[in-house]
């Protein structure tokens, strides 16, 4: 065993002769990192810090995002791949080390006199423990570098699973706020057609009078039905919306649960957003492409690491005897170890092609990874651009409701003293609806533009 000692100190230095690139950033990716986002001059936090249950104060939204968070399948399923590459990576850290095996035999035989003298067989008995070892010295980082790149998407598989929590708690929350919109335009409409039901009577009791002609009737008549369709148009979308929760929540159909109306919740509107070099840190699908590339780049150095020669020891100890008895005596010991070097010699450039493709790979796993970067910077534009831009069209949809209202009350006056006809009415009633209609929807949006913008941060997980 002392002749043994140098060979494995010279094996283990060659153990760190490891082959193949290390990963380092692209350098392209902090040259196209702004300094600022340019929709919002506050850089000094993030609306990140913040959890989805400090951001959603309805209680009712906190507890349907819950409902998902614990039962959706998507979500469920991205856990289940996060234990099935830990289970990679330990097996690939097993495979670093030698592995030990036991084996134990007996063998008893019986020849006849006659079957002896012809030479067939003779009578032995053998008895056998052993214990086996195999192990491949990582003498150029093959097995490192597997390690390595399993660890990688270990990483990536996690980032993977913060990725479709962060899009459940924000399509929980746009379906929601969709919701309560669908609500407040349905009853804007169901008010509308109450009113327009109004017309039709009074406008048949003046038809019947003589008083107005059939055209004004039919236009009070073709309004209502408008109306009247329009709710169930909304009826039909809401039970959409009602059903895409259900999904994510992982639930078959009921009705949803109100809580605050969209012109009662309380998110914070004026969102500061950090800096965009903060953004590469935080959002999961960037590190998840990073992580990817970094696998990718270990996956150069294994390939890398086939061309040379490999080394394996191999052996066993134990001990083994004819006689049961004696099994277990100095005499019974025995061992060996082998050493064996392979490599490839000539393999008409299978091994160099084998690395050019894990490097074409690798390039596009990081033009990926750089995609990945520019798309977040610009959901993040769009959606601070969204508030902002939505912030203002509310406003002037408020504006603009409070002046049809008031247009339409004149209309009216005018009408019932006969200085204007039926149809200024029916235009001023027209321009009120879609106003209101309006109104609701610019509210919707600037809500969802917040849960876009939360999203695009990176924040929730």
């Amino acid at each position: 065993m002392k002749n043994l000692v140098i060979p494995i100190v010279i094996l283990m230095v060659l153990a760190g002769c490891a082959v193949g690139p290390k990963y380092s950033r692209p350098e392209s990716v902090e040259a196209t990192t702004p300094a600022g986002y340019f929709q919002n001059s506050d850089q000094t936090d993030s609306i990140t810090n913040l959890a989805w249950w400090d951001v959603y104060q309805d209680t009712v939204l906190r507890s349907l995002i819950q409902n998902a968070v614990d039962s959706n399948l998507n979500l469920l399923t991205a856990m289940a791949r996060v234990e099935e590459a830990q289970a990679i990576l330990g097996y690939n850290k097993a495979n670093m080390g030698p592995a030990i095996g036991y084996g134990a035999a007996a063998r008893a035989s019986d020849y006849r006199e006659r079957a002896q003298e012809a030479g067939v067989g003779f009578n032995t008995n053998s008895y056998s423990v052993l214990g086996n070892i195999s192990w491949e010295i990582d003498i150029w980082g093959k097995l490192r570098h597997a390690n390595r790149a399993a660890y990688a998407e270990l990483l990536a598989s996690e980032e993977n699973r913060k990725s479709i929590y962060i899009s459940l708690v924000a399509q929980i929350a746009e379906l929601y706020f969709n919701l309560r919109g669908l609500d407040d335009r349905l009853r804007i409409t169901e008010r509308t057609y109450q009113t327009r039901l109004e017309y039709l009577r009074i406008i048949e009791l003046r038809f019947d009078k003589g008083e107005v002609s059939e055209l004004d009737k039919l236009q009070a008549e073709q309004i209502a039905a408008d109306a009247k369709a329009g709710m169930y148009s909304l009826e039909r979308e809401i039970i959409f919306v009602e059903n895409a929760i259900g999904i994510l929540t992982g639930k078959t159909y009921s009705p949803i649960v109100r809580g605050l109306r969209n012109d009662q919740q309380m998110l914070p509107l004026e969102i500061p957003t950090g800096l965009p070099s903060e953004l590469l840190e935080r959002r999961p699908d960037i590190l998840q492409a990073e992580q990817l590339l970094v696998a990718q780049t270990e996956r150069i150095g294994v390939a890398v690491a086939m061309r040379f020669p490999s080394l394996s020891l191999t052996g066993f100890f134990g001990v083994a005897s004819p006689d049961i008895s004696k099994l277990f005596t100095s005499e019974a010991v025995l061992g060996s170890v082998t050493g064996q070097l392979a490599g490839p010699l000539f393999q008409f450039g299978q091994n160099k092609r084998r690395v050019e493709a894990e490097r074409a790979r690798a390039k596009q796993y990081a033009y990926n990874y750089e995609q990945t970067i520019l798309e977040a910077f610009a959901e993040v534009e769009n959606s601070l651009a969204e508030i902002r831009t939505y912030t203002n069209e509310y406003e002037a949809r408020v504006t603009q409701a409070a002046a049809t209202e008031r247009s339409l009350m004149l209309s009216k006056a005018l009408y019932d003293n006969g200085y204007t006809s039926f149809l200024q009415v029916l235009d001023a009633e027209r321009e009120l609806y879609y106003s209101e209609f309006e109104k609701s929807l610019a509210l919707q949006y600037q809500l969802t533009a917040s849960v876009r913008l939360y999203k695009a941060l990176g924040g929730g997980w």
